[in-house]
């Protein structure tokens, strides 16, 4: 709460020491886990860009799910965003955002630009060893649009021919924490969060990693337990009508951050790179016909058999044919 506070302060003094420049800025950060943890990841970030120029001054806006973002920045309400790789692609097809930035985060001294999720269960549940054992069983989430802490995860189990909604069931808790809880406390069977949370929480003495057991491990070089492919990180993004000059100008004074900077060490990240390809987003949405192509079913046309894709529409036809007959007969 002291942090919190003295952040405020901060934030409040940096509005009148900087009240004479050109333009605020305001910025949009995803709160996936409340807005005290906002604040405290990236108010720092905004503090290090005014004090590097003197032109530009930053309001931190919280964000907490996908539809308040995308309002906002509709209505151009957001110069800037910081958030996940999907919504980052969403943001950028639908509203022509610009992915700027690509966020660094670095694991018992390997820096990494990408990350990956962890399906888990609990340590003791010797009915659960692979993804194809989620069938009949409760898949805890953070959100329908969780990248990190659902899609990623879904994806994996979806490959093994498994369907949420018929197979086995999915439960969203709100925060990745409580995806966690939800499964050690047997509320869910199994859970997906991102990489990094589960040794996290066990740095805080919140849980045991003995307690915990990680679905189809993986070895890759990322130095966290995890169960899928990797992904571009978390990205730094421009609205569509930013000028070239400003953006320049932000990529320029986060990418030369210094590595011993105090802005790194206050904002748990390892700096930033100019963007990566960010290409694997897209693949993984058009897989689970997702975000960017979602199907819009017709009264759930998609999930009919064949039978009935073929049929309903024949004999809706030849109703209007009958009605048609009809009509023509009744009025001679």
């Amino acid at each position: 709460m002291r942090k919190m506070i003295f952040l405020l302060v901060i934030l409040l003094l940096a509005n009148f020491a900087y009240a004479d420049r050109e333009k605020v800025f305001t910025v949009g950060v995803r709160a996936y886990n409340g807005v005290q943890e906002a604040y405290q990841m990236w108010s720092p970030t905004l503090a290090y860009l005014e004090q590097h120029q003197t032109k530009y001054s930053f309001y931190l806006m919280p964000v907490f799910g996908f539809e308040q973002m995308r309002r906002l920045m509709e209505t151009g309400q957001l110069d800037f965003v910081i958030t996940q790789p999907a919504e980052a692609v969403i943001l950028k097809e639908k509203y022509g955002a610009r992915i700027m930035l690509t966020e660094l985060k670095e694991y018992n001294g390997k820096t990494v630009s990408y990350f990956s999720s962890a399906v888990f269960t609990r340590a003791d549940r010797k009915d659960i060893n692979s993804f194809s054992d989620v069938k009949g069983k409760v898949f805890a989430g953070i959100d329908p649009e969780g990248f990190g802490a659902y899609w990623m995860g879904l994806k994996e189990i979806r490959d093994t021919g498994l369907k949420e909604g018929k197979d086995f069931k999915v439960l969203f808790t709100g925060t990745q924490d409580k995806v966690v809880d939800y499964v050690l406390s047997g509320s869910a069977d199994v859970g997906s969060v991102r990489s990094g949370i589960l040794e996290n929480m066990a740095k805080k003495g919140r849980i045991k990693l003995s307690d915990i057991k990680v679905l189809n491990s993986v070895s890759d070089g990322l130095p966290l337990l995890h169960s899928t492919k990797l992904y571009p990180e978390w990205a730094f993004m421009s609205g569509g009508n930013m000028d070239e000059q400003t953006i320049t100008d932000i990529q320029n004074i986060l990418t030369n951050i210094p590595r011993d900077s105090q802005v790194l060490k206050d904002s748990n990240y390892a700096g930033w790179i100019m963007p990566v390809s960010y290409i694997s987003i897209y693949e993984l949405m058009r897989s689970l016909d997702i975000g960017l192509y979602e199907k819009k079913p017709f009264f759930g046309f998609v999930d009919w058999p064949f039978y009935l894709k073929i049929l309903v529409p024949i004999a809706f036809i030849w109703l209007l044919i009958l009605g048609y007959v009809g009509f023509s007969v009744y009025r001679k």
